[in-house]
């Protein structure tokens, strides 16, 4: 039960910290201004929700690491896992970069710089994560590239998710004036996007060579790590060729139609509905990366 507490809480961490940093990351690159609107309002209920999930967080871990929810909610076991290990200690941190990316964005709507200091307050609160899993747990030099690889593939993961969240956000509207915009917001985001999932691939190999390697390999199918990680990528696949029937069939559809708002009906359709399929997608990939962090890799074994 604490065991798939951890998860949860974990899982809801990640889809509030993507939602937080990649919502202000669409609205500056593909669309070139500043957040406002759903966008907007959806970041700083994310960014308090990833504070409220760091917090009980704590709370969770500690309770897992002394074997039972009242050793847990013991102030004197949390104060031990916040000031003594490096997993409480992000934790913390996560909470309180979310809680300045919030006020960032509320203490001036709109504003291009405080946006920017949202993002960066938010994307600290994601790479926060590499401390509280398995990045962390790598020795040396080579734990260095491990917490560095674990940090570029949360903040790639973040982008893709992000992106996604901001197409639907504007496929969701209900007249069609801004499809225009829509279908540059996407041909924009094609190139980053190709870059993402390259980032992820090579990162995701990184992190796989140090919690599996080539001894680890044989064990994949006997270890629950190994089951998940089969279904992340299997999950993963399945977004890659979703994002690309997006990219090269409905998108130049929706560029064609944009310019007669009498034919758009069907490309929005299928365009939200292939958008939305990925997000759950991700989604699901996003619990499966929770549950494996509580889990023991092939390596550890």
């Amino acid at each position: 039960m604490i065991e798939a507490t951890v998860s949860a809480l974990r899982w809801v961490q990640y889809l509030a910290a993507v939602a937080a940093v990649g919502l202000p990351l669409f609205s500056l690159y593909p669309l070139r201004h500043t957040q406002s609107g759903p966008g907007y309002r959806i970041s700083v209920a994310a960014g308090l929700v990833l504070a409220a999930g760091a917090l009980g967080g704590v709370i969770a871990q500690t309770a897992m690491m002394a074997g039972s929810w009242t050793a847990g909610l013991d102030p004197a076991a949390i104060g031990y896992v916040v000031q003594s290990t490096g997993l409480g200690l992000a934790h913390i941190a996560r909470a309180a970069l979310a809680l300045i990316g919030v006020a960032a964005l509320l203490v001036r709507p709109g504003c291009r710089p405080t946006s920017v200091l949202a993002i960066l307050a938010f994307a600290c609160a994601l790479a926060s994560f590499a401390w509280s899993g398995h990045g962390a747990t790598t020795q040396g030099q080579a734990g260095i590239l491990h917490l560095m690889a674990d940090i570029v593939h949360l903040l790639a993961a973040a982008l893709w998710l992000g992106a996604l969240a901001g197409f639907l956000l504007l496929l969701a509207r209900p007249d069609t004036s801004g499809l225009a915009i829509t279908a540059r917001a996407l041909g924009r985001f094609s190139t980053l996007g190709t870059a993402a999932v390259a980032v992820l691939t090579v990162t995701g190999l990184v992190n796989a060579s140090f919690l599996m390697g080539l001894e680890g390999l044989g064990r994949i199918t006997g270890s629950i790590w190994g089951l998940l990680l089969i279904a992340k990528l299997v999950l993963f696949g399945l977004m890659l060729a979703l994002a690309a029937h997006n990219r090269f069939t409905l998108t130049p559809a929706l560029s064609r139609a944009a310019s007669h708002s009498a034919q758009a009906a069907t490309p929005v359709r299928r365009l939200k509905i292939s958008i939305g399929l990925e997000m759950l997608a991700g989604i699901a990939l996003l619990g499966l990366v929770a549950a494996m962090g509580v889990q023991v890799p092939p390596a550890a074994m």
